[in-house]
């Protein structure tokens, strides 16, 4: 029994101190993480350029990440259609940064009333199924300002919201994927009205079948 404890004592010692090392190693990494980050945030993390090997001073920007300022080659930043290409500027001829749109209502697009159409036809058709209720405003109050969204983002290429703008010329697959996004919403809001009228009108034409056999 003495022999049996003392082989399977060390074997079990080993893995408390594995676990303070591997917290300890975390908290390392958060820290130095921090205090990247304070200084990036405070525009005082410099970082070397990979073309020219010369110091400049990086930051995160909204809408193109973590970009450097070299003094030589100009912004450096990702590119490509997946982010993961490093570009300058003057290198790659991009030209200056695209100025994000100013928001307008889409009145003279008729992309816009089409969209717009299609909500308050949905809400009618709710209305006529079933009963007047919240989202028969909702829906095409909601469609009304996502179509115009829409509208204007692929027209100017510029998609802009809480996340920060987005241009089609230079992060093409994210402003895709946050464009889809944007119009799975306008769907799910322009079909909202008749699928809650036609959900309403099963559940009482379910209530009268039930009132109907307790009847007989």
């Amino acid at each position: 029994m003495n022999l049996l404890f003392l082989r399977e004592q060390p074997s079990g010692g080993h893995a408390p101190h594995l676990v303070w090392v591997w917290l300890g190693l975390m908290m390392i990494y958060g820290l130095l993480g921090l205090v990247l980050g304070v200084k990036m945030i405070r525009r005082r993390l410099l970082l070397y350029c990979p073309f020219c090997a010369r110091p400049g001073p990086a930051y995160l920007d909204r809408s193109e990440g973590l970009t450097m300022n070299c003094p030589s080659c100009g912004e450096i930043r990702g590119g490509g259609l997946l982010g993961w290409k490093i570009v300058r500027d003057r290198g790659e001829h991009c030209g200056p940064k695209p100025a994000v749109p100013v928001r307008k209502v889409q009145f003279r697009s008729p992309w816009f009333w089409v969209l717009f159409g299609i909500s308050v036809l949905s809400a009618l058709c709710g209305v006529a199924i079933h009963e007047f209720s919240f989202l028969t405003v909702f829906g095409p109050l909601w469609c009304f300002l996502v179509a115009s969204h829409l509208v204007q983002t692929l027209s100017t290429g510029c998609l802009d919201d809480n996340a920060g703008p987005t241009f089609r010329s230079r992060q093409p697959l994210k402003f895709w994927v946050r464009t889809t996004v944007w119009f799975l919403a306008y769907v799910f809001a322009a079909f909202m009205p008749v699928g809650h009228a036609l959900q309403e009108k099963g559940k009482m034409e379910g209530r009268a079948a039930v009132r109907h056999e307790g009847v007989r």
